[in-house]
């Protein structure tokens, strides 16, 4: 899994910092009906759910947090994006220098030759320039660390409740934990959210996350911005391949001010798509021929999450 993808969210969350509100705690979790002597060939019934859901979300955060240092391949996908700028698709090539990307669509239209011509003068830049790629490559890792410190606070920052199960993923609310202290500004944020989060039980993997902010989120007491009460934010992660997960689908509306009366309006949506596994030691420079020798434009949207496989080693 990518955790840059995840990261995505927290980073429009991490804006700012609130005040924390008493929350209730966590009641007995609801486990599904017993079966009735399942055939042999019946999924084997998953074991009990502690009694604390906290507990439960613990577990499944370092299991995902250890999958994400477990799976290191690279991966080739189809990124739809929507913001206030406008919409955009791209391809998208993972290497173990960084990802590459090559624009398909812009505003659901191919790119004009003064449009095209730019995007690879972009693609250019970072494959032959060493600061680019330096560049490209510090902000992948650095989004990573920030994703996987974020992961880490979910089990301490917020209260969880279980709230039933179905189709093999369990259901829990979540609020504010009044006893956590943020040790950073980014993990101020998660004293302004509640919202609801699936676990993929058998696999303990994070499957979705529904959020909103319930006040206002101030930064510097407001003087610098806020990002205002009821912004949503909703992450869709599947299993796209055997024991490999991405997120497939982000949506974020929050709204707010910045810097005195520079007005924020952050309405952000991607979808991934179409993932192919490519080889694990593929480089920039070949990224950019498998980029080069795409089909027709397409759209992310226009696409599922199968997979196909193009190489591993």
């Amino acid at each position: 899994m990518n955790p840059r993808h995840l990261l995505h969210t927290m980073a429009v969350l991490s804006f700012a910092t609130t005040i924390a509100g008493a929350q209730n705690q966590p009641s007995r979790p609801r486990e599904p009906a017993a079966a009735q002597q399942p055939a042999p060939s019946a999924v084997p019934t998953p074991e009990p759910l502690p009694q604390n859901a906290n507990d439960f979300i613990r577990q499944a955060v370092d299991h995902e947090l250890a999958e994400q240092d477990r799976d290191h391949s690279h991966w080739r996908y189809l990124l739809h994006r929507e913001d206030d700028k406008g919409t955009q698709d791209r391809d998208v090539v993972e290497t173990g220098e960084g990802s590459l990307s090559r624009t398909l669509l812009k505003f659901g239209r191919p790119l004009t030759p003064e449009e095209r011509a730019l995007d690879e003068a972009r693609m250019q830049k970072q494959i032959s320039d060493p600061g680019e790629r330096a560049k490209h490559s510090k902000r992948e890792k650095d989004d990573a660390e920030k994703a996987k410190s974020m992961l880490k606070a979910i089990p301490d920052a917020f209260v969880f409740q279980y709230d039933g199960e179905e189709d093999g993923l369990v259901q829990l609310n979540f609020t504010p934990n009044p006893r956590y202290n943020p040790p950073t500004r980014e993990l101020r944020v998660f004293h302004a959210l509640r919202g609801k989060i699936w676990i993929d039980r058998s696999q303990k993997r994070l499957a979705r996350v529904e959020g909103s902010l319930f006040e206002d989120v101030t930064f510097a007491f407001g003087l610098l911005g806020r990002l205002d009460k009821g912004g949503t934010f909703k992450v869709v992660q599947q299993q796209v391949a055997p024991e490999h997960w991405e997120v497939v689908s982000l949506d974020i509306n929050m709204n707010g001010r910045a810097i005195i009366f520079k007005t924020i309006n952050v309405k952000h949506r991607q979808q991934l798509s179409d993932f192919q596994r490519v080889s694990d030691s593929l480089t920039l420079h070949q990224a950019y021929e498998m980029l080069l020798k795409s089909g027709n434009p397409a759209s992310a949207t226009n696409h599922d999450s199968t997979v196909r496989a193009e190489g591993k080693n």
